[in-house]
């Protein structure tokens, strides 16, 4: 089983200089693919999941939604999307829509926290996917991707959302064998549920869809907000 044959935590932090607490480690397509120290498994995997092939069914089950949240999209590359040149990310071969398979892993946790607070991704990204792997001797609390909705109009730092400008929606648990995919938007805020101390990395795959072009410029929240909030402008 492809669970069975994840990376070790060791493997996909071989260049890191520290292991901080609930830190996130990734290694990409790009980095995974002809090593013989990642399964067979794996290769085929990455290899379909930064293929055509999955770009068309992307478009297949979110085209409506990907019109809906980018209507000059298209426009902008001069191609319908399902006419899009794809490669991966990392790969010289022009293209309209790279895309990216990463295994990651959430380092060991000291102290109870969340590696992720209420943000959407970053403004080139148009379709995000997770596929949650837990081991099925991993305890711990928490870990859970919380999805929120806006209390007013989006409006953001960065890409992070100021604390009292959402609420929680729903939350997705940190469950083996779980899909999570979605369309990144103004609308799309999520964020991950604090997890307890543990020594049980947190390990999913993350998919990604990136244009050549910002697909959205997000209204930021001005200093006087931030301030308000208790968030400083280097955040």
């Amino acid at each position: 089983m492809l669970a069975e044959q994840f990376p070790s935590l060791d493997l996909l932090a071989e260049h890191a200089a520290t292991l901080a607490s609930n830190h996130a480690v990734r290694m990409n397509a790009a980095q995974a693919l002809g090593r013989t120290d990642i399964a067979a498994k794996w290769q085929r995997f990455f290899e379909l999941y930064t293929s055509a092939e999955y770009w068309l069914d992307v478009v297949r089950v979110f085209g409506e939604s990907l019109r809906t949240a980018f209507p000059t999209l298209e426009a902008r590359i001069g191609r319908r999307f399902e006419d899009w040149r794809v490669a991966p990310r990392g790969s010289d071969a022009a293209a309209d829509v790279r895309l990216d398979c990463q295994f990651v892993m959430n380092t060991p946790v000291t102290k109870r926290s969340s590696v992720k607070t209420p943000h959407v991704d970053q403004y080139d990204k148009i379709f995000s996917a997770l596929f949650y792997l837990r081991p099925p001797d991993d305890p711990t609390a928490g870990g859970d991707l919380d999805l929120y909705r806006w209390r007013r109009a989006p409006r953001f730092v960065k890409h992070r959302v100021l604390p009292g400008d959402v609420e929680h929606a729903k939350t997705i648990a940190y469950a083996p064998n779980t899909y999570v995919a979605f369309v990144n938007s103004p609308q799309s805020v999520h964020g991950v549920s604090p997890r307890d101390v543990t020594k049980a990395p947190r390990r999913y795959i993350n998919f990604i869809a990136e244009v050549p072009v910002r697909a959205f410029e997000p209204t930021q929240a001005s200093r006087w907000q931030r301030w308000r909030h208790g968030r400083r402008d280097d955040e």
